[in-house]
C-alpha cells in the first residue's frame, strides 16, 4: 500500500499541502515495518530532489546548534577543532599561514573560525544544503567563542568576521558557499590550493563520494592533510525503530539508491572503501575507529583507535548483530568480516605526497 501511494504521488504534480500530508502519513506509517521505512525514504528522497530542482536547499539536516545550549555549542566546536589537531598530529603553531577547506559545515562555521584564530590565513566552507538556523543564536555563539580566545587570537578572529551588528564575513578570510557539490562549484577555482580538507560526518551523505574525493585531491596542496570523520551507521533509519543496526545493508542497491541518492542519506560506503580510495590517490593513510554498533547512547570510543579488541571495545553481543542478519545482507556486504561490519564510524587521516 505504501509503495502504491508513493508512486501515485510521483506520477503527478501534487500541490504542496498534499505532499506535506503524505509526507506526515508515510513518516507515521514508517515506524511500523522495514517496508514502510523504505517507502517513506523513497518518497522523502523524491521530495528533496523536487525541492532542489526548484532551488530550495533549506533543510534541518545539519542544524546541530539549534538543539544545543550555548555551552554545548562551544564544546562541540572545540571538540571538532581539537580532534583535527590530535589525530593529525598538527599543532596550533603549524597552522600559521595554512588554508582550510571545510566540507559540510552545517549551520555553524565556528570550526573554521578556530582555525583562522589559530593562524590560518583563509577558510572556505561548502555545504550542498543550507541548514536552517537562528542568526541571533549563531551570533551569540560566535561572540561567546571569541571570549574564549587569547588577545592575538581575537585579533585574527576579528579579521574574518564582524559581529558588531549581525554577522558579516570577510570573504578574503572566510567564505561560505551553499547549494552545490564540491566537484561542481564554480566559486572554487582550481588555482586555489588548500593545506587541509576537513569534514565531520559529511562524506557519508554523498551517495557516490568518488568525485568529491577527486575534487578535494585537486584542491589539496602537496603534503596537505585530508581529515574526515565519517559516520558509517544508518543514522537511525532502522535502529531507532528497534531493528538490527545493519538492516540498511540488507536492501538491494537499486532500491537503496531510490531512498538515498538525492537526500543525504548514508551512502553505505564502509571503511574498506575509504582505505582503498586513499590508496588509489596515493595518500599515506591512517583509519581510526570511532565507534562500533551496539553503543547507542555511549558516544564515541576515546581515544579513537586503529585496532579494536574483543572484550575491550566490543563484545560477543556486538558480533551477534552481524551473525543474526548476515544471511539477509545484500551481496555487496555479505562477504565482509564481522570486524568490518561492526565498525560504526571512522576518522580518516590521510596525507597527500
Amino acid at each position: 500500500m505504501f509503495l502504491r501511494d508513493a508512486r501515485a504521488i510521483f506520477s503527478c504534480h501534487a500541490v504542496s499541502d498534499v505532499v506535506t500530508k503524505m509526507n506526515m502519513r508515510l513518516a507515521k506509517l514508517a515506524k511500523k515495518s522495514k517496508k514502510a521505512v523504505i517507502a517513506y525514504k523513497i518518497f522523502d528522497n523524491w521530495r528533496i530532489k523536487r525541492l532542489a530542482a526548484r532551488g530550495v536547499v533549506d533543510t534541518l539536516h545539519g542544524s546541530t546548534h539549534s538543539r544545543n545550549s550555548l555551552a554545548e555549542s562551544l564544546a562541540y566546536i572545540n571538540t571538532q577543532f581539537e580532534d583535527y589537531l590530535q589525530y593529525s598530529g598538527l599543532t596550533r603553531q603549524m597552522l600559521a599561514g595554512k588554508r582550510i577547506f571545510e566540507l559540510g559545515f552545517g549551520d555553524n562555521f565556528g570550526v573554521a573560525l578556530k582555525f583562522l584564530a589559530a593562524g590560518a590565513v583563509r577558510a572556505v566552507c561548502l555545504d550542498k544544503f543550507y541548514a536552517k538556523r537562528d542568526d541571533s543564536q549563531q551570533r551569540y555563539i560566535y561572540l561567546a567563542l571569541r571570549e574564549t580566545l587569547s588577545y592575538e587570537e581575537q585579533q585574527r578572529f576579528d579579521e574574518a568576521i564582524d559581529l558588531t551588528d549581525g554577522i558579516e564575513l570577510n570573504p578574503a578570510r572566510l567564505k561560505c558557499i551553499y547549494g552545490s557539490d564540491v566537484e561542481a562549484t564554480p566559486e572554487l577555482p582550481e588555482t586555489e590550493a588548500f593545506d587541509l580538507t576537513i569534514s565531520r560526518v559529511a562524506i557519508q551523505d554523498i551517495y557516490n563520494p568518488d568525485n568529491a574525493f577527486t575534487a578535494m585531491d585537486r584542491m589539496l596542496a602537496s603534503g596537505g592533510y585530508a581529515l574526515h570523520k565519517v559516520d558509517l551507521s544508518d543514522q537511525g533509519m532502522f535502529r531507532d525503530l528497534g531493528m538490527n543496526p545493519l538492516t540498511y545493508l540488507t536492501i538491494s542497491e537499486p532500491i537503496y539508491r531510490l531512498m538515498a541518492v538525492d537526500s543525504g542519506k548514508p551512502n553505505r560506503k564502509l571503511s574498506t572503501y575509504y582505505r582503498s580510495k586513499m590508496a588509489e590517490l596515493g595518500y599515506n593513510t591512517k583509519i581510526l575507529i570511532t565507534s562500533v554498533i551496539g553503543r547507542s547512547g555511549k558516544g564515541d570510543l576515546h581515544p579513537h583507535k586503529e585496532k579494536i579488541s574483543l572484550g575491550v571495545e566490543y563484545s560477543e553481543s556486538t558480533l551477534n548483530y552481524v551473525r543474526e542478519i548476515r544471511h539477509s545482507l545484500d551481496s555487496a556486504f555479505r562477504g565482509l568480516t564481522e570486524e568490518e561490519l561492526i565498525v560504526d564510524g571512522i576518522f580518516l587521516v590521510a596525507r597527500k605526497p
